[in-house]
């Protein structure tokens, strides 16, 4: 009988050590996969965003194209060319009137931007080249990346054009063109030329048009597209000839 209980006794405690060694190993696997899970859920895709803001200067129709990086890792744009957006104006019909990169030349070349976890791009956009060609009305402005990668980033915002302004002369704002020889930059805003009769001209940069003339070689001829305002001329693009 002593030899029946003892072994009854040495099989409950083999039982109950064997039911504690599962017990210790399910518990440790549930930690595990448990911490897995909880690093995965806190990993969000997010995505490119774009957006588009006015930036109140001088009275003019200046505008702020962002592209914030919202995802966890670095993001490598490139584009073919020195042109990083486009923009456009739409009536109220619905009809593109004007888009900034149609008859415009951009000089051809390889870029790349990595933007990493929320940096933002920032482009500016001087719609006042586009406006003035219109008659007073309402439009929007839609503005995009031409990015090699984008994915449809593109944002709009809601232009009221009150028409073509009028300067301290009392002359219309238009678009002109000139022929000119780049001499050199002045300062981050005005550059100097010499024009077609070889005289020596300063003209200022619109925001939009500083870009191009970063790595432009001194001696170079282009043809500039300018507003003239307050009597000075300010250009809005330009292209080498």
């Amino acid at each position: 009988m002593k030899k029946i209980m003892k072994v009854l006794s040495t099989t409950v405690i083999a039982i109950a050590l064997a039911g504690c060694g599962t017990a210790a190993n399910t518990n440790k696997d549930k930690d595990t996969n448990t911490g897995s899970e909880n690093e995965n859920s806190g990993i969000v895709a997010g995505s490119i965003v774009p957006s588009l803001t006015e930036e109140v200067k001088d009275g003019n129709h200046q505008y702020v194209f962002q592209l914030k990086n919202d995802k966890v890792e670095d993001v490598t744009l490139t584009m073919n060319s020195s042109m990083f957006f486009d923009y456009q104006l739409i009536n109220s019909d619905g009809t593109v009137v004007y888009q900034d990169s149609k008859n415009k030349m951009y000089t051809q070349m390889l870029q790349e931007k990595t933007l990493k976890p929320g940096e933002v791009l920032e482009m500016k956009i001087d719609a006042t080249e586009g406006l003035a060609k219109l008659p007073a009305g309402t439009y929007t402005l839609e503005a995009w990346s031409t990015a090699n990668e984008a994915e449809d980033w593109k944002a709009s915002t809601e232009v009221t054009w009150g028409g073509a302004a009028t300067n301290s002369t009392n002359e219309k704002l238009k678009v002109e063109e000139a022929t000119v020889t780049y001499v050199g930059r002045q300062d981050l805003n005005s550059i100097e030329v010499t024009n077609e009769q070889n005289e020596p001209e300063a003209m200022r940069l619109a925001d939009v048009a500083k870009p191009f003339f970063d790595e432009l070689a001194e001696g170079t001829k282009i043809t500039v597209s300018y507003v003239i305002i307050d009597g000075q001329k300010v250009i809005q693009s330009a292209i080498s000839e």
